[in-house]
């Protein structure tokens, strides 16, 4: 949860250091409605005072990217709605609130970065915990959740404290809290158990100590309707109110600098309204194309068209008329992902939804009116009364006329998360999933309506996922391919207990059972994808030479991570050898498709035929790239030409490209694998030259890099040669929640390099523990890490083994030089 800051806020007052605290840091701040320019200001003048330094702005056409993200080590913002965030995680840069280089001072070291991430799915961002008196299994489960979700536990109650956790207020914490007048929240621990389960962060009012809510009135009490989070121009799913001028913009707005923008054609906007926006785009210091090879942004109403599926292919900016006019109302940027209705619809709907009638209750003002849209635009009837052909209720409560009608007439009642995750994900979501169930008793949900964002790698599933295969074609449009929808009624049975019962997460907490409540796992539907349909003569072309590969697809889709959008990774060489050819087959039917195609309309066609690749390029930290899409797709395509093919996994590569050296997740992993490491000069050599130029002429020389990174490129290459991606075998590498980059970055250096990773998070039984020499674990310096570093010790003692807790750069270093240090100076002070 973000601390907003209001309009006049400064930084006045806070505590000075002597300078260096931040000598390492360069920032650079977003500024915005909630941290405006006097306080962003303000900020920057503490940072410099006590020894950072701020990012130089670069003057980019190509790219809304504004800094030079290589040099870049901290983002100052109140929220993740600003262009480059998507990249400034890629590049694993940490974006912190205000509030961070505050509470630095005030403990006159540099704080942990995590509690302060502005991501709303961190949403107990900004809590301190402490728990006065409960069981220890209860304490370790708060613990682990609200760590996991952004949050910072203490054992001891201090001045950063926000809440006490406690069955009563008969402690010694809560006695003390009320003594010395802190501002501390004391709840029951089914405040926690609640917001866990949701995901979400409700109000605290009704589980506030000493007289709770939730205890003294009954939950089928009318609750105040709550005030819910600001909708205004969040739910016209049809593109956008077009029958009225968008908002006029406050001065000085400048949200387009940058951007380029296009309008789709399926707008259906009238030469005056379009003139309109037009304007206020070019005053907002953006810029109208006409084509959308020239754009950066685009704004249309569906999910099809060749201009939608350039853009997305290409990683623009894209959203619907709704998302301008929310910009132009609140004078700021937001990511189209962000709000669900911001983003182009699919027409005829989410496959899955078809034959559903919802109507909607305990929902009032905008948030009716965004559910309504956002039925409509799943593909489903909304009526706003309730009849007995009625198949669900979404609903705030369980109490309402509509709730017991709906009990009496055995329809479904769930509330509004299974509608936004459903579409969110576009895949129609398990009813059995105790969370849609879940309706805390005096609470309203409304008050966290409106905050579930679209999942990027859902939309694949809108276009098809043999869409991407397809969009090659010159003049044919992706076609949907996706295994057959299971029925509600096919669901596999849920578990009800013993051994087969799905295990709780971390984040599901156990706590006395007089409020306990289990959490099952989730089982999702399976749908039919959508997709517009190619031409006849291409799809029955299509059938006959690509069905058998999509069968198998199908048949290892069905298999448990999949194998599109992150799906389970591939171990084994006959694995990857089996993708690589499905890979070929795919590419000659699309080529002998092509050709076909070009033939029926042009006759024969003289020409090269595209080689067999034989380079695999991995390129790293390009900025020609981030800078400019059009340049990547062109670029990409002239290589394929060539034989050179651009590819994403590390394991697969031949040969790395680089700008200079760079300590990158790609990088580190595919030093392991050995391959020809040549600057990012080489393939633009070959583009030149239209042909592969000898690779030794451009390998990578970074004298300065090797120096910052305390390294020799050669050696460390000898090094992998003869290690062949073994040195960590027979090593197990365990990672706290709060090292910088995330688990799975450090997973994937580690199995690169054949070792084993495992997140650590509490305790694990002494049988459990690996057969290493040394235990290892990655570490964040914050309290929650802290709190496992006497379990972790306490494990390697007790199974007669040494330990040591490393900071992360011990991984990294290891994967650029190829060699496994032991050294004090990854320690922490103990």
């Amino acid at each position: 949860m973000v601390m907003a800051l209001g309009p006049d806020a400064t930084l006045e007052g806070q505590p000075t250091c002597p300078p260096g605290i931040f000598s390492e840091v360069i920032f650079h701040i977003v500024e915005s409605q909630i941290l405006p320019y006097e306080v962003a200001r303000e900020t920057a003048r503490l940072l410099v005072e006590n020894g950072a330094r701020e990012a130089l702005t670069l003057d980019t056409v190509h790219s809304s990217v504004r800094i030079d993200l290589e040099e870049v080590s901290h983002i100052i913002s109140a929220n993740i709605d600003f262009p480059g965030y998507v990249e400034a995680e890629k590049f694993m840069i940490p974006v912190v609130t205000p509030e961070w280089p505050r509470v630095s001072l005030q403990k006159k070291r540099l704080a942990h970065v995590r509690p302060y991430n502005p991501d709303p799915r961190f949403f107990f961002s900004g809590v301190m915990v402490t728990v006065a008196e409960l069981p220890s299994g209860d304490k370790e489960a708060i613990c682990g959740g609200v760590i996991a979700m952004g949050g910072q536990y203490s054992g001891n109650l201090t001045k950063f404290t926000t809440h006490i956790v406690a069955l009563n207020m008969d402690n010694d914490k809560c006695k003390q809290a009320i003594a010395k007048k802190l501002a501390v929240k004391i709840v029951l621990p089914h405040w926690f158990d609640d917001c866990l389960k949701l995901n979400r962060r409700i109000d605290e009012s009704p589980y506030l100590l000493p007289n709770p809510e939730v205890e003294r009135i009954n939950s089928s009490e009318p609750v105040p309707l709550p005030k819910g989070p600001d909708l205004s121009y969040s739910h016209a799913h049809n593109g956008g109110p077009m029958a009225y001028d968008p908002p006029s913009p406050r001065p000085n707005f400048a949200v387009f600098d940058h951007k380029r923008v296009k309008l789709g054609e399926d707008l259906g906007l009238s030469l005056r309204l379009r003139g309109v926006i037009y304007t206020i785009i070019r005053q907002a210091k953006g810029e109208i194309v006409e084509r959308i090879e020239d754009a950066n942004t685009y704004v249309g109403q569906f999910r099809e068209g060749e201009d939608y599926v350039h853009a997305h292919q290409n990683g623009m900016d894209v959203g619907n008329l709704t998302w301008l006019y929310w910009m132009f109302a609140h004078g700021e940027w937001a990511s189209p992902l962000r709000r669900l209705l911001h983003y182009p619809i699919v027409r005829g709907g989410l496959p899955g939804m078809h034959g559903n009638v919802i109507t909607v209750s305990n929902y009032g003002g905008d948030a009716r009116l965004y559910l309504e849209n956002l039925i409509e635009a799943c593909g489903a009837k909304f009526t706003k009364s309730m009849k007995a052909d009625n198949t669900h209720l979404i609903t705030a409560r369980s109490h309402s006329e509509k709730c017991s009608a709906a009990r009496e007439w055995n329809i479904h009642m769930v509330n509004h998360l299974w509608l936004e995750e459903s579409y969110a994900k576009w895949q129609v979501q398990s009813l059995t999933n105790p969370k849609y169930s879940l309706f805390p008793p005096r609470t309203n949900l409304m008050e966290v309506v409106g905050q579930t964002s679209i999942d990027p790698n859902a939309l694949e599933l809108s276009l098809g996922d043999v869409g991407e295969v397809m969009s090659d074609f010159a003049g044919i449009r992706p076609t949907t391919i996706s295994p057959p929808t299971r029925l509600a009624s096919e669901q596999p049975p849920i578990p009800r207990s013993g051994k087969s019962a799905s295990k709780q997460s971390s984040t599901n907490v156990a706590t006395p059972s007089r409020w306990n409540r289990v959490v099952l796992s989730e089982t999702p539907l399976s749908t039919l994808g959508s997709g517009r349909k190619a031409k006849e003569q291409a799809v029955a072309r299509l059938h006959d030479s690509i069905m058998p590969d999509v069968m198998k697809f199908q048949k290892e889709q069905k298999r448990k991570g999949g194998v599109m959008g992150g799906g389970r990774r591939r171990r084994s060489g006959s694995s990857a050898e089996e993708k690589a050819t499905l890979s070929r087959k795919r590419s000659a039917s699309v080529s002998a498709m092509s050709t076909s195609e070009d033939e029926t309309k042009l006759g024969p066609k003289k020409g090269k035929k595209r080689p067999k690749p034989t380079v695999h390029l991995l390129i790293t930290a390009y900025r020609e790239w981030v800078d400019n899409p059009q340049k990547e797709e062109a670029d990409k395509k002239g290589l394929a030409s060539i034989g050179i093919q651009c590819v994403t996994d590390p394991a697969s590569c031949t040969h790395l490209a680089a700008p200079h050296m760079v300590r990158t997740e790609k990088f580190c992993c595919a030093l392991a694998k050995a391959p020809i490491i040549v600057s990012t000069e080489w393939p633009q050599a070959c583009l030149r030259e239209e042909r592969i130029v000898n690779p030794e002429l451009f390998t990578l020389h970074d004298s300065e890099g090797e120096e910052r990174l305390k390294m020799n490129l050669k050696e460390s290459l000898g090094r992998a040669r003869q290690n062949g991606g073994k040195l960590l075998q027979g090593q197990t590498v365990y990672c706290a929640p709060g090292v910088h980059g995330g688990f799975e970055t450090y997973r994937r250096i580690v199995e690169a390099n054949g070792g084993v990773c495992i997140a650590f998070r509490m305790a694990k039984k002494a049988a459990n523990v690996p057969d290493s020499d040394k235990l290892v674990l990655l570490s964040g310096d914050d309290a929650g890490d802290k709190k496992l570093w006497k379990p972790f010790l306490k494990i390697a003692k007790n199974t007669g083994k040494d330990a040591v807790i490393y900071k992360p750069d011990w991984l990294l270093d290891l994967a650029m030089t190829q060699k496994i240090v032991w050294s004090d100076r990854y320690e922490f002070p103990m």
